[in-house]
């Protein structure tokens, strides 16, 4: 049998990173979502950006990664 990933609407996913994201609010980088949410790598990063241009979400680096916050005020920053 085969199995296949629930697929995910584009505001679903942007729902589950926010709800993720308040839920851990030290933190997260992309991996850390991806093995929380089973959603893979590459579609994270994609609504990530989008949440970053909306100002939902904010990023800084941490050596190689990119620690994601929700934003303070809508700014953007964290």
């Amino acid at each position: 049998m085969l199995v296949m990933n629930i697929a995910y609407k584009t505001e679903e996913i942007k729902g589950k990173l926010l709800e993720v994201l308040r839920k851990n609010e030290e933190g997260l980088t992309i991996t850390d979502m991806t093995k929380l949410l089973k959603i893979n790598y590459s579609t994270v990063s994609k609504y990530l950006a989008v949440l970053e241009a909306e100002k939902k979400v904010g990023s800084r680096n941490i050596g190689m990664a990119k620690l994601f916050k929700i934003a303070k005020g809508g700014s953007g920053s964290i």
